[in-house]
């Protein structure tokens, strides 16, 4: 949730985005999408089919984790010989450095693994969980458990569903994006506003995705909005101008709203 001065933040930026991307520009307009939409745009994008995210479940814990924000490796001792294995979620490398020591000090004091001299971690070395094969899994910890308890990883549809109507049989969905309700919209709002290619289409909206592990603040949300805009150009290779035009405006704009530039 956004506080009073969180809601306030977020209502100047939407604001600013509809002024400098909508109504400084005659070649922009705007849309507001249904939420949910027909299940068939969903199908044909692909999302029902591709929208996924690798999941694997702990056994023992019965905690989900990304599989491709797990990453495992060895811990060898002072002749190069594996004593364990460990596993880390993604960070910058120290952090997941310093945490695969942590796990392995309590792997080695659990499990009473005799050994000789100090161990060392490459975690260049380290493999997201992914790339696991089944007899792999068999010694890889679970982050929860320290214990080989994990699943090998499956595809989890990042889309929530719900159903329309008293008696419908057929799922709908929330809106994981909100470009699909422009691309569907993209007839009506040309022959409605009489706009003519290359032009855009606008929109500031909600969007719904079923994460597995939401982290990082509100970088990885569940719930969350976008601020969007569809430009459609002809074909050929006009794109790279205006690729550059674009990048150039979308620059200004977040450099007028506050965001350092080494950020970008």
């Amino acid at each position: 949730d956004f506080g009073p001065l969180g809601s306030e933040l977020k209502s100047n930026i939407k604001s600013q985005f509809r002024s400098r991307f909508v109504h400084s520009r005659s070649d922009v307009v705007s849309l507001d999408s249904s939420i949910i939409s027909n299940p068939k745009v969903w199908e044909s994008s692909g999302h029902v089919g591709g929208f996924s995210d690798p999941m694997s479940d702990c056994k023992e814990s019965k905690k989900r984790f990304r599989s491709d924000q797990l990453f495992w490796g060895p811990v060898k001792d002072e002749k190069g010989d594996t004593v364990c294995w460990v596993t880390v979620h993604e960070d910058d490398t120290e952090i997941m450095k310093k945490e695969a020591k942590k796990m392995a000090k309590k792997i080695i004091k659990n499990e009473k693994i005799n050994v000789e001299g100090r161990t060392t971690i490459d975690i260049s070395t380290f493999k997201d969980l992914t790339f696991a094969t089944e007899s792999d899994i068999l010694h890889i910890p679970s982050p929860s458990s320290l214990k080989p308890t994990l699943t090998m990883p499956k595809d989890f549809n990042l889309m929530f569903s719900t159903s329309v109507g008293a008696s419908s049989t057929t799922p709908a969905y929330l809106r994981p994006e909100t470009a699909q309700g422009i691309f569907v919209n993209f007839k009506n709002v040309m022959s409605s506003s009489r706009m003519k290619v290359p032009f855009g289409i606008a929109q500031i909206g909600k969007a719904f995705r079923n994460e597995i592990t939401p982290r990082n603040f509100i970088f990885r949300s569940r719930e969350f909005e976008q601020c969007e805009v569809e430009y459609f150009i002809p074909p050929g290779d006009c794109w790279k101008e205006y690729h550059k035009e674009w990048l150039d405006f979308s620059k200004d704009f977040l450099l007028e709203i506050g965001v350092r530039e080494d950020l970008m």
